[in-house]
């Protein structure tokens, strides 16, 4: 609804925003569209690590024609059989199979070391490209980080900015109100004035009025006592 032309005299002031550039549409701060398409859970690793057997498959140590390698060892060693004698005894089970297999004991060794080697080396491999990965992120982190700041601080001068016309607008709400009360304090002195002086002149006019009745008063009261003198004498 329009406003009249007489509410445009009594209020023509009206309140309006700061004439910033985010006016009529507020100047957001960019943000990245990676940053705003945030997923709903982590994602997965983006490859999955190998199993100790795809390392030595790998690493060409499956292919060994001995019979015996150290996994096989481990596995005698777990039997049922021989994993509840004493340490010495189980040893020279070991020692006993291999000797009819026909294998040595450098060789089993050997067999070890080239498992061992073969992990620490993929171990190492992914240390490194975790490392990567993890600086990577902490760099996102820190630029995202820098991001929030900043967005922030538009924020808070946005704020600021609202809470200072509030107080501007408040501010000039209450000279007003002092104004008008300063004037509404002279009309009612003038308005005193004016009745104390209408009440003045109503009795000053009445006062003849007044006057002539009290008058009559007397003369009604006399004239009966005279009346009763004559008639006495």
């Amino acid at each position: 609804m329009q406003p009249t032309p007489l509410l445009r005299k009594l209020w023509p002031r009206q309140l309006e925003p700061d004439p910033a550039p985010d006016n009529a549409i507020p100047a957001e701060v960019p943000v990245n569209k990676s940053d705003v398409n945030i997923p709903e859970s982590l994602p997965e690793p983006k490859c999955a690590l190998l199993s100790c057997e795809d390392i030595y498959r790998a690493s060409g140590i499956l292919g060994a024609r001995s019979k015996y390698d150290i996994n096989k060892i481990v596995e005698m060693l777990n039997s049922k059989h021989i994993r509840e004698l004493p340490k010495e005894v189980r040893r020279a089970s070991v020692l006993m199979a291999l000797d009819a297999a026909g294998t040595t004991v450098d060789e089993i060794l050997n067999d070890a070391a080239r498992r061992q080697h073969a992990l620490n080396s993929y171990e190492g491999g992914q240390q490194k490209e975790f490392e990567q990965f993890e600086a990577g992120k902490v760099r996102e982190n820190a630029q995202i980080k820098l991001e929030m700041e900043r967005v922030a601080a538009h924020y808070a001068d946005r704020i600021q900015r609202n809470l200072d016309h509030v107080a501007r607008e408040k501010e000039a709400f209450r000279t007003w109100q002092a104004a008008k009360e300063q004037e509404s304090q002279r009309i009612s002195e003038a308005v005193g004035l004016c009745s104390k002086q209408a009440v003045a002149e109503t009795s000053h006019d009445a006062s003849p009025v007044l006057a002539k009745s009290a008058a009559a008063t007397g003369s009604a009261a006399a004239g009966p006592k005279n009346d009763a003198t004559g008639l006495s004498h």
